[in-house]
C-alpha cells in the first residue's frame, strides 16, 4: 500500500499542465490525502517548459519530496528534462509526438510508456484540448482513484459555465484515458491508494489563505496593481469582499495602490494592498508616509526573483531587509513571515489588529513558493478571530474631549485615533514632521519627542507579536533558523538527518521585526552548530540575526539563489559535511 506519492505533469506553457495538476491535486485531496504542490512555469504565456508536481501522503506533509514516482509528459523534451528526477521503480508516460525515439540517461530501473494523448483527443473528440482530461484518466487509472469524485469535480468546473454537453465529453475523455492506461500498463505498475474521509480540510494556496485571513480580519478595502505572484490575493477578494460591504480597486500603479489604502485607513476602513518585486520599490514613498502619519495599513508582499523584473514566476527571499530597513527615515513597522497556509490566514487576520493597535504599517511577508502553490490545511477557526481597534475613540468619547490631539505624547507611544468625520475628531495627517495636533513643526525638541514617541511603540509591541515556533528535538545540538516557505524542505531534511542518526531542531521565525532577540539568543546558546537556510545569495536573514543578537557561535549559511525552491537534499548535504 502506497503511503507517500509524487506525480509530475510536464510539457510546455499552453499545454494545460497547470490545469491538469490543479484537478489532480483536488482529486487526491478529496480522496482524503494530504497534498502539497509545486508549479514551475515561465513568465511568458505559451511555448516554454512548464511542470507541476503533486505530492500526496497519508501523513502530514509541508512540502515536496526529493524525487517523483510518476512523470506524465506532454512532449519528449519534458521527458529528457525530468527523467533524472524520477525515482527508481518510477513510471514515465510520454505523448511521444515529434520524435521517433528517445535516448535517455538515468533511465535504468524506470518504466516507459508511450500514450498518444494528442492524436487520441483529435481522433475521438476533434480537438487536442481533451488531452488534459485523458491524462487525468490515465493517472487516475494508475493511481486507482475514485472516478466518481473526478466526475464531481468536472461537473463543478464546467456545468454552470459550459453546460451538460461539455461535462459529458470531458467525462468521456477521462474514460478514454483510463482505458488506454489499462492497455499499456500492468497490474504491478498501478498504485492502489487507500481512500480516507475528507473532513474539515481545505486545499488552497498561500495567497488565497492571505486573502481569506484579510477578509476574516475585517479588511473592507483592498487596492492593488496586478503583479505576479501576488495577484491571486486580489482575484480571491474580488469574488467575496463585496458580500461583506467591501471593495477591491485596481489602480494604475503600486504607489497609487498604497496611497489609496492609506486614504481608506485614514477614513476608518481596515485596508490592505499586495505586491511583489518592483512594485514594492514603488511603494516605499507611501510606506514612509504611513510611518510618519501613523496610519494603520497591511501590505502583503509575495517575493519573487529579482532584481528589476528578474524572473517573475520564480521564488526567492531577496527582499527581507528591504521591508525591515526600507524607505527613507526611521519609523516603526511590523514584519510577519508565515510558513504554512494556516499561518498565512492567522497572521494576516492578526496583522489588522496589530496595525490598528500600534498605528503602524504591517507587512505579511511570504514567497512565490508559498503564495502560488497549494497545500492541504485544516479548516480555519473563524470563531477565534477578534477585532481589536486599539485607541480608536468613539463619537461619545470624542464629545468629552475639548482639544483632541491626534499625535499626543503618551508613555507607550500610541496616541488616541479618531475617524476624521466624527465631531471633535477632525485632524491633520501630515507627511511633514508635526506637533501633537498634526501641524507642521520643525523645532528641534518637537522632532526629538515625536521620533521617540513613534519608536516607543516597538518596545510595547513585543508582547503581542507572534513568537518563533520551535520544531524537532529541543536538546539537539544541530540547529536550523529560517522563515517562510523553507519550512517544508527543512522539516523533510530533519527527518532524513534523523534517519542518519543526526538529531536537530529548527527555530521558525514568524515575526521578523521587531526582531525576537531573546528567543533567538536562547536558541543559539543551546546549539553547537547552527545553519541559517534562505533563498538568496547574500544571507539576508543571517545578516539580520547577527545585527540583532551578536551570536556566540558561527552561523553557517545554506543558500539557494537558483530558480527553484529548496529540496530536502540541498539542506541535508551541507549538514552532513559538518556533522556527519
Amino acid at each position: 500500500m502506497i503511503k507517500d506519492l509524487s506525480v509530475m505533469i510536464a510539457g510546455e506553457a499552453g499545454d494545460g499542465v497547470l490545469f491538469t495538476g490543479n484537478v489532480l491535486a483536488r482529486l487526491l485531496k478529496r480522496q482524503g490525502w494530504e497534498v502539497a504542490t509545486s508549479r514551475d512555469f515561465p513568465s511568458n504565456i505559451r511555448g516554454e517548459p512548464t511542470s507541476y508536481t503533486i505530492r500526496a501522503s497519508l501523513g502530514k506533509i509541508y512540502g515536496l519530496s526529493e524525487l517523483v514516482d510518476i512523470l506524465l509528459a506532454f512532449d519528449c523534451d519534458a521527458v529528457l528534462t525530468h527523467v533524472p528526477h524520477v525515482a527508481q521503480g518510477g513510471i514515465v508516460f510520454c505523448d511521444g509526438e515529434g520524435k521517433a525515439g528517445l535516448r535517455l540517461r538515468d533511465s535504468r530501473g524506470k518504466t516507459f510508456h508511450k500514450i498518444p494523448l494528442r492524436s487520441m483527443a483529435r481522433e475521438q473528440f476533434g480537438h487536442e484540448i481533451f488531452k488534459n482530461m485523458m491524462a487525468l484518466g490515465a493517472l487516475s487509472c494508475v493511481l486507482d482513484l475514485d472516478f466518481g469524485l473526478l466526475d464531481e469535480i468536472i461537473s463543478e468546473m464546467f456545468l454552470r459555465k459550459k453546460g451538460e454537453e461539455v461535462v459529458r465529453k470531458n467525462i468521456q475523455a477521462v474514460a478514454a484515458g483510463c482505458k488506454k492506461a489499462r492497455e499499456i500498463t500492468s497490474e504491478k505498475e498501478r498504485h492502489h491508494l487507500r481512500k480516507k474521509e475528507d473532513r474539515n480540510r481545505l486545499l488552497l494556496s498561500g495567497d488565497e489563505a492571505i486573502a481569506f485571513g484579510a477578509l476574516a480580519g475585517g479588511c473592507r478595502f483592498f487596492a492593488a496593481y496586478p503583479i505576479c505572484p501576488a495577484s491571486e490575493i486580489s482575484q480571491w477578494l474580488v469574488h467575496y469582499i463585496s458580500r461583506f460591504n467591501g471593495v477591491v480597486v485596481q489602480t494604475e500603479d503600486e504607489i497609487s495602490a498604497l496611497n489609496m489604502a492609506l486614504g481608506a485607513a485614514f477614513a476608518g476602513a481596515r485596508s490592505m494592498t499586495a505586491t511583489s518585486g518592483p512594485g514594492a520599490s514603488l511603494m516605499m514613498e507611501a510606506f514612509s508616509l504611513a510611518g510618519m502619519a501613523e496610519i494603520p495599513v497591511v501590505v502583503a508582499h509575495v517575493q519573487r526573483l529579482g532584481p528589476a523584473t528578474g524572473i517573475p514566476t520564480k521564488t526567492q527571499q531577496e527582499d527581507i531587509l528591504q521591508w525591515i530597513y526600507g524607505s527613507h527615515g526611521e519609523f516603526p513597522r511590523i514584519v510577519l513571515s508565515p510558513g504554512t497556509p494556516g499561518e498565512c490566514f492567522d497572521l494576516t487576520a492578526r496583522a489588522f489588529n496589530l496595525a490598528e493597535i500600534y498605528q503602524v504599517p504591517v507587512i505579511v511577508f511570504t514567497e512565490l513558493d508559498m503564495g502560488q502553490n497549494y497545500r492541504t490545511t485544516k479548516v480555519f477557526d473563524l470563531e477565534s478571530i477578534e477585532i481589536k481597534r486599539g485607541k480608536l475613540l468613539s463619537q461619545e468619547e470624542l464629545l468629552l474631549i475639548d482639544d483632541f490631539k491626534r499625535y499626543e505624547l503618551t508613555p507607550d507611544g500610541i496616541s488616541p485615533r479618531a475617524l476624521p468625520f466624527f465631531r471633535n475628531g477632525v485632524h491633520l495627517a501630515e507627511s511633514l514632521e508635526h506637533d501633537e495636533k498634526g501641524y507642521r513643526n520643525e523645532e528641534r525638541t518637537t522632532r526629538i519627542r515625536m521620533t521617540e514617541k513613534r519608536m516607543r511603540k516597538l518596545k510595547r509591541a513585543s508582547r503581542d507579536l507572534i513568537p518563533p515556533h520551535l520544531w524537532g528535538d529541543r536538546k539537539a545540538e544541530v540547529g536550523f533558523v529560517s522563515c517562510g516557505s523553507t519550512l517544508g524542505a527543512i522539516l523533510e531534511a530533519m527527518d532524513e538527518l534523523m534517519r542518519r542518526k543526526v538529531s536537530s531542531r529548527f527555530l521558525q521565525l514568524r515575526t521578523l521585526w521587531p526582531f525576537p532577540t531573546a528567543a533567538v539568543r536562547r536558541f543559539l546558546s543551546g546549539c553547537q552548530e547552527v545553519f541559517v537556510v534562505e533563498n538568496n545569495f547574500s544571507g539576508e536573514l543571517a545578516t539580520l540575526i547577527k545585527s540583532q543578537v551578536n551570536p556566540c557561535i558561527q552561523l553557517r549559511n545554506i543558500l539557494n539563489y537558483s530558480t527553484r525552491a529548496f529540496t530536502p537534499g540541498e539542506i541535508v548535504k551541507p549538514v552532513l559535511k559538518v556533522c556527519g
